[in-house]
């Protein structure tokens, strides 16, 4: 081989570890990973691919470590020091112990991703990981993970963390498909200096600030998990080839309701429960993530979108059906979430997809989020038709003086109307709903109860979502605006770092994990404060879980005695659905 036809490079990615594995099994493969591994293998890189939830998850049925052990990652001062050059055995140790049997010393540079599920045991890790690797084989290193990007919208509060991971390695907090193959380049050219300044997304600091530069492009395509134990994602449906085709239609309503009309903590119980069957009518099969389009063209003042306009991102339905067909064939599976901002968002995009699967007689299961804006009950039967079985909307409240304050732009007949529709069809519908924003008052709060009550029948599930200032919106960008002063605390992610260790140690169900992107409280100007709007906020949850179907609890009651499991229930059949802290 010469050396104009040597292969560029050889990277090694990782993916850290998160609390997931020690509660439940891991249901879908990282799709950001995925992503990047894809971009990577079509630049000419081999790519070796690991996700270390994984390595956590044998660990953990092995009873190397209780969940107390991991303090040391809940302790900002501990696992800053050692990224930062300290000394600290168990952190080494038990990074070490995650990295066994990974080809570390072959890679030219070494991915860690930090994740994307708001998790701190992923990002700690993540820094702790990448100072394992560093110190002992001495290979760099970026960062990436959507994670990052949480991380750098509250960059005030987390200043200690990102001064610690710019002086030691190569972050990027936005899109990496492309960035990641040009930071490479760079790093094997040997031209470091220029990464923090040229590069989109890339972390630097300037003085004692953290900055980041504009965000790259994203780019659609379709992630490759090869490489991967892909068993360790599998979602055990039912599956009878022997029986009449009655009965298999039976076990794929089943199945669809599994993996689309449950809400997670239902859908993961029903996954563990079948587990327990195979081989005797239940096997493992894929979910594949996928994501086509980028960008929001409205703006809803709560959003992170809302301030920095970005263009729209959207790929054709010729690439979009090709890259869904492909997956269900690659990985042999029917089944997909996409995880678009929204479905119909282009004009025209419903009938011309759907169009196209069916004449083409392809076979598919998606969930997508959704607006309820343009969708027509004919619109509605084609998506059916495309193998749609539930669709999210983010309705977030049925206030009319929320709506207009938070530019929603929804109407509330139209959405009780696609609703309904929705229920005749046959497709699962969800909402978001978030309460606790600044100045609603009981009155708005009883309009969306009222909604939610009036049209329980045609309603699958909706998630109860506490308020939280997001800065780089444009609620958090202009408070005062909004009728909020912020309160900013000096702790803040010691804070928020002690109330996860306290869920962890607590064993408590995964829906009870504390909201992360509470950094700040806010007082409402001429109004409530931060802390009668905390007493204000249990009932409201308390009062909206009260709407949800029985159908669930009775779910719950049914699969938790059939695995004998102890333990409260999960916090979205409560009051504390946003947490212990």
């Amino acid at each position: 081989m010469t050396a104009n036809e040597r292969s560029p490079g050889r990277v090694l990615i990782i993916v850290a570890p998160g609390e997931q594995p020690m509660f439940t099994r891991m249901n879908l493969p990282p799709f950001g990973t995925g992503i990047v591994t894809a971009s990577l293998r079509q630049a000419g890189y081999e790519v070796d691919l690991n996700d270390l939830n994984s390595d956590l998850l044998r660990m953990w049925r092995a009873e190397e470590f209780t969940k107390a052990d991991l303090r040391p990652f809940y302790d900002e001062r501990t696992f800053l020091d050692y990224a930062n050059g300290g000394e600290n055995e168990f952190l080494d140790t038990f990074a070490g112990r995650m990295l066994e049997g990974k080809d570390i010393a072959a890679a030219d540079v070494v991915g860690v991703s930090a994740g994307g599920d708001f998790s701190f045991l992923e990002m700690n890790s993540a820094l702790v990981l990448a100072a394992h690797i560093k110190r002992h084989y001495g290979k760099p290193v970026v960062l990436g993970g959507n994670n990052l990007d949480y991380l750098m919208q509250f960059k005030d509060a987390f200043h200690g963390w990102w001064s610690t991971c710019i002086s030691q390695f190569t972050a990027v907090t936005g899109p990496g498909e492309d960035v990641f193959v040009d930071i490479i380049e760079g790093l094997l050219a040997n031209r470091r200096q220029l990464l923090p300044v040229v590069r989109p997304g890339v972390a630097r600091l300037m003085g004692n600030s953290v900055l980041r530069s504009p965000d790259a492009v994203h780019r659609i395509i379709a992630p490759d998990f090869d490489g991967l134990k892909l068993d360790d994602y599998h979602n055990f449906v039912r599956s009878r080839p022997e029986a009449s085709p009655r009965k298999q239609a039976t076990d794929e309503q089943w199945n669809r309701m599994q993996l689309y009309q449950f809400p997670a903590y239902l859908s993961w119980m029903a996954n563990d429960a079948n587990a327990q069957n195979v081989g005797n009518g239940a096997v493992g099969k894929l979910v594949m993530p996928y994501v086509f389009n980028y960008n929001c063209p409205y703006n809803c003042a709560f959003c992170t979108e809302s301030l920095d306009r970005n263009k729209l991102v959207h790929a054709t339905v010729d690439d979009i059906i090709s890259d869904m067909v492909g997956l269900t064939e690659k990985y042999d599976t029917p089944y997909l979430y996409l995880f678009n901002n929204y479905f119909n968002l282009v004009n025209g995009f419903v009938e011309e997809f759907s169009s196209r699967v069916v004449l083409n007689g392809v076979n598919l299961n998606w969930s997508d989020c959704a607006r309820f804006n343009s969708l027509t009950y004919e619109r509605l039967e084609m998506l059916a038709e495309s193998g749609c079985r539930k669709l999210t909307f983010g309705l977030e409240t049925a206030s009319t003086k929320m709506l207009k304050i938070i530019d929603k732009r929804v109407k509330l007949n139209e959405a009780e109307r696609v609703l309904r529709w929705c229920k005749e069809i046959g497709i699962w519908a969800d909402l978001e709903i978030i309460t606790g924003m600044p100045h609603e008052d009981e009155a708005n709060f009883a309009e969306t109860t009222a909604f939610l009550e009036r049209n329980a029948e045609y309603i699958n599930y909706f998630n109860v979502n506490r308020y939280f200032v997001a800065p780089k919106s444009l609620m958090g960008a202009k408070p005062e605006a909004y009728g909020m002063k912020l309160r900013k605390f000096p702790d803040a992610s010691q804070r928020l770092l002690d109330a996860n260790y306290r869920w962890l140690v607590k064993d408590l169900d995964m829906s009870y994990k504390p909201q992360n992107f509470r950094v700040y409280e806010f007082d409402e100007i001429d109004g409530r404060t931060a802390e009668q709007l905390y007493d204000d906020i249990g009932p409201k949850i308390a009062k909206l879980n009260g709407i949800q179907s029985n159908d669930f609890q009775d779910a719950w009651h049914v699969l938790s005695m059939r695995q004998n499991r102890p333990g409260p229930a999960p916090a979205r059949m409560s009051n504390e659905t946003m947490s212990v802290s």
